[in-house]
C-alpha cells in the first residue's frame, strides 16, 4: 500500500512543476515577463496549499481513499483540457484548478500513510514516500524536455501526457485501495502489539488527545519559511540553470538542456529524502529537522553567488539536502496530533508549506535578481531552522524520562 500510495504521491508533484517546467516557453508564447510568470506560478501554488486545509477535513469526513480518488481525476480532466489553452485568462484558470485538486493529495496521503505505520518504521516509510515525490518533481522537467524533443509537439502535449498519466493511476490506486488498505491497517496494529514497554509508554507520550498547540505553532511557522524557500528555488530552477554551460552535448534544444539540468537537481532531491527516511529515529526528528534547515543557509548563498557552471553544483546539494525536511517532518508532525483529526492538520500543515510558500515564486520574481532573491530565501531559511530547537529540548527530556 506504500507503494500505490507514493505513486499518487509522484503524481501530485509532477503535476505540481508542470507549469515550471515549460514556463519560458509559456512565456514567450503569451509574452509574460518574469513577474508576471512568478504570479502565475503563485496560482497554481496558492490553492494547492490553501486548499490542503478544506480537503483534510474533507478526507476526514469522506475517507482518504475516496479523496485521493478525487485528486487523481480531477487532475486528469484539467491536464487533459489545456488542449484548448488560447489565452492567458483560460491558463490561469486552468493553473488555479490544477492546484485545487493538488490540494487534495497531502492531507489524504500523509494521513492514510502514517495510518499504516508505526513510529517505529514511519521515517523509512516517509523516505520512500519523498522518494517518489521528488520523482515525480524530477520527472516533470524530464518529460517536458524529451517530449519537446518530438517535431511538432509544444507545452501543451507535455500538459495532456501528465493527464493521460493521471487517468491511468486511477484505476492503479483504486485496485491497490481494494487490495491493500484493510492487510496494511491490520499489519500495523499487529507491529504495535508487539512493541517494547518502553516503545509503549513512548507511543503514550506522543499520541496525544487533543492538539499539541506549543510545538503544532512551532512546527507549522518552520514549514511555512521552508515552503516559501521551496516554491521560490523550484519556480525558476529551469531559468537559473539556462547559464550553465557544457551540456549542449544532451540536446540542440536549449531548453531541453535545462530540463535534463533541473531533473539531475530534483533526482539529488529523492536520494536526500532516500538518506534521510534511513537515518531518522524519533529521537533524531527535531535537532536533523533544524539541522537541515541551517544547512541549507550557506548553499543558498552559494547559488545566490554562483555564475556559469558553477551554478549546477550548489543546485544538486540544495536539493539533496533541503529535501530531506519532509521524511523527518512528516514523521515528527503526528506526535502532536490526534489520530481522529489528522488528516485536518496535515492539511493544516500543508496550507502553511504550500500555500504560505505559493509566496515564494512571487517573491522571487519581484526581485527580478537572483543574487537577492535568494539571499533574502537564506534568511528566511536561517529562521526555520531556530523554530524546532525547542521541541528538540523537550523531546530531549521526554526521551530521557520515558
Amino acid at each position: 500500500m506504500v507503494l500505490v500510495i507514493s505513486c499518487a504521491h509522484a503524481m501530485v508533484h509532477l503535476a505540481e512543476q508542470s507549469f515550471s517546467s515549460v514556463e519560458q516557453i509559456v512565456c514567450s508564447e503569451f509574452h509574460l515577463t518574469m513577474e508576471q510568470s512568478g504570479q502565475y506560478g503563485s496560482l497554481l501554488r496558492i490553492p494547492f496549499g490553501f486548499g490542503a486545509f478544506l480537503t483534510g477535513m474533507l478526507a476526514d469526513r469522506l475517507g482518504s481513499s475516496r479523496v485521493l480518488t478525487l485528486f487523481l481525476a480531477g487532475t486528469a480532466i484539467v491536464c487533459l483540457s489545456f488542449v484548448f489553452t488560447t489565452t492567458t485568462e483560460i491558463l490561469g484558470l486552468q493553473l488555479f484548478a490544477m492546484g485545487v485538486f493538488a490540494s487534495m493529495y497531502h492531507p489524504a496521503g500523509l494521513s492514510l500513510m502514517t495510518s499504516i505505520t508505526t513510529p517505529a518504521n514511519r521515517a523509512r516509510a516517509l523516505g520512500m514516500h519523498g522518494v517518489f515525490g521528488s520523482l515525480g518533481l524530477m520527472s516533470a522537467p524530464l518529460l517536458a524536455a524529451l517530449i519537446l524533443l518530438i517535431p511538432d509537439a509544444t507545452w501543451r502535449s507535455f500538459l495532456m501526457t501528465l493527464g493521460v498519466i493521471a487517468a491511468v493511476l486511477v484505476f492503479i490506486f483504486r485496485w491497490g485501495a481494494a487490495r491493500f488498505s484493510d492487510h496494511a491497517v491490520a499489519s500495523a496494529a499487529l507491529r504495535a502489539a508487539d512493541r517494547s514497554p518502553g516503545e509503549m509508554q513512548r507511543s503514550r507520550i506522543f499520541a496525544p488527545t487533543q492538539l499539541q498547540v506549543r510545538p503544532f505553532i512551532l512546527l507549522m511557522m518552520s514549514s511555512a519559511c521552508s515552503g516559501i524557500v521551496y516554491g521560490g528555488v523550484l519556480h525558476f530552477l529551469k531559468r537559473y540553470l539556462c547559464d550553465v554551460k557544457g551540456f549542449d552535448f544532451l540536446s540542440t534544444n536549449h531548453d531541453s538542456v535545462a530540463g535534463y539540468l533541473a531533473a539531475l537537481v530534483l533526482f539529488c532531491g529523492a536520494a536526500g529524502q532516500l538518506v534521510s527516511g534511513y537515518l531518522a529515529t524519533p529521537r533524531r526528528l527535531a535537532p536533523m529537522l533544524s539541522l537541515v534547515y541551517f544547512t541549507t543557509v550557506p548553499l543558498l548563498l552559494w547559488i545566490s553567488m554562483a555564475s556559469g557552471t558553477m551554478r549546477l553544483i550548489p543546485c544538486c546539494l540544495l536539493g539533496f539536502v533541503h529535501f530531506m525536511n519532509q521524511p523527518v517532518f512528516n514523521s515528527l508532525l503526528p506526535d502532536y496530533l490526534p489520530t481522529k483529526t489528522r488528516s485536518t492538520w496535515f492539511g493544516f500543515s500543508q496550507m502553511m508549506t504550500f500555500g504560505i510558500g505559493a509566496a515564494g515564486p512571487s517573491l522571487v520574481g519581484w526581485f527580478n535578481d537572483f543574487h537577492l532573491a535568494f539571499t533574502v530565501l537564506a534568511g528566511i531559511s536561517l529562521f526555520a531552522g531556530l523554530l524546532p530547537i525547542p521541541i528538540w529540548r523537550e523531546r530531549r527530556r521526554q526521551f530521557a524520562n520515558p
